[in-house]
């Protein structure tokens, strides 16, 4: 008799998160998940009493990704700036993704609980010559008034009603 396969909660999760990178979260569903892990949906309700549950685990691994993606994007050489192009970035990279977050806002968060209350931002600010003489206060303001218009911008690029020209995109940032 072959030995039975275990689905373990990574390799549910990774699936999921795979499917939304790609669709969007309206594709996730316990049937759809089993179908492309190639079993039934049983080990998807013995790890997660709920589809909310493993949801919110998918949620948590896609703003992890993003960030990590926003937070790497090196190209000006200008903390704040590269910030701004590395969301833009990501919005044309990970179209799907980024609408499921940041435009359907599926994690129900509000901008405050993404971006410019982010301490880990206000530090990667304050390391810059730029923003050093700045306060926390003062920072998260200009962060804050920035991240409307970047997120302005990777929205239409998201959707496709803006073409993705980081030298465009360079001189509305500055």
């Amino acid at each position: 008799m072959p030995k039975s396969t275990t689905i373990t909660k990574e390799m549910i999760v990774e699936t999921a998160f795979e499917m939304v990178r790609k669709e969007g979260f309206t594709v996730l569903s316990a049937r759809n998940i089993a179908k492309q892990i190639g079993c039934s949906t049983q080990p998807i309700y013995c790890c997660y009493k709920t589809m909310d549950e493993l949801k919110a685990e998918v949620c948590k691994k896609a703003l992890s990704h993003l960030q990590n993606v926003m937070l790497g994007y090196q190209k000006t050489g200008n903390v704040f700036l590269d910030l701004g192009l590395g969301y833009v970035r990501m919005a044309h990279t990970e179209p799907a993704l980024f609408k499921a977050i940041y435009i359907d806002n599926i994690t129900n968060v509000k901008l405050t609980d993404i971006f410019p209350e982010n301490q880990e931002i206000v530090e990667l600010m304050k390391n810059n010559e730029e923003y050093r003489q700045l306060s926390d206060k003062e920072i998260k303001n200009s962060i804050a008034k920035a991240w409307m218009l970047v997120h302005g911008i990777a929205s239409l690029v998201a959707v496709g009603m803006f073409a993705y020209d980081e030298d465009k995109i360079i001189e509305i940032l500055e």
